[in-house]
């Protein structure tokens, strides 16, 4: 049994630690935003493509409804809006090696790993934004009928999409980063339930689509707006989405302590 005053003593030093990880994860981040936020891939990817996404979305609304489309304008706006700038700032620092200069500073993988996912997290929010202003525009309302579960699902989602991209940068090469990222990109628009309704893809592709974690976001966030899903209950979609971006941040935190030590 711990005596109460060690117990104490590692509880003090424990709270300053913490305290000076999240300083440094912080600083990191507001380092990354003025250095990257203005970068043409993030810009381009982050928040042109998905407008232009959007766009062709609002005239399918009539077609399938908006229960339908406008999550999905949502969760394309976040999609690619939080996994541009974590992409782009891990991709960059690894081709001029200022990224390892950053764990011999020193930083934990933990640091690296959070700063990272804070920066994707802070411009999916801002995809958030840009989603909410065109639905507004073209729909001419906005309906949030469950705002405690929908903002927990938005936070959530670009939790998830932020760490998955600082995972593939961190995993492949620079050049190949952006190929490989697309093609998780465009599965997930495609076959993961955000375009294209799961009853209109062929019955064995249907079952398909549940291995994609942009099912269960789009179906938490269309609960969120419109109280109904399409696919997975609301408290299965959020628990899942809430099991994989834990796993995604261990395996991230793995992945940077070995990609990132020489």
């Amino acid at each position: 049994m711990i005596p109460q005053d060690l117990h104490s003593n590692l509880r003090g030093n424990l709270a300053p630690a913490g305290l000076v990880r999240l300083s440094r994860s912080i600083t990191i981040f507001v380092k990354d935003l003025k250095q990257y936020y203005l970068k043409a891939p993030v810009l381009s990817w982050g928040f042109l493509f998905p407008i232009a996404i959007i766009v062709l979305l609002t005239m399918t609304v009539k077609s399938f409804g908006e229960s339908v489309m406008v999550p999905a304008m949502y969760s394309v706006s976040l999609l690619f809006a939080s996994t541009s700038m974590a992409q782009v700032s891990v991709s960059f620092e690894k081709m001029n090696g200022s990224i390892h200069r950053l764990v011999y500073a020193p930083l934990t993988g933990f640091d690296l790993v959070t700063s990272k996912t804070l920066g994707g997290v802070f411009y999916g929010l801002i995809g958030v934004f840009v989603a909410t202003v065109s639905v507004f525009l073209f729909t001419g309302h906005l309906i949030v009928l469950h705002i405690i579960y929908f903002t927990v699902s938005i936070i959530l989602a670009s939790l998830l999409y932020s760490l998955l991209s600082v995972l593939i940068a961190l995993t492949m090469d620079p050049l190949k980063t952006v190929a490989i990222l697309n093609i998780a990109r465009f599965s997930m628009i495609f076959f993961g339930g955000m375009v294209i309704p799961q009853v209109l893809l062929p019955h064995w592709m249907q079952e398909l689509t549940l291995a994609f974690a942009s099912l269960y976001i789009t179906d938490s966030i269309r609960y969120g707006m419109y109280n109904t899903w399409e696919t997975v209950d609301p408290y299965t979609s959020l628990i899942v989405t809430l099991i994989v971006t834990v796993t995604l941040y261990f395996v991230a935190y793995r992945t940077a302590l070995k990609a990132l030590t020489p």
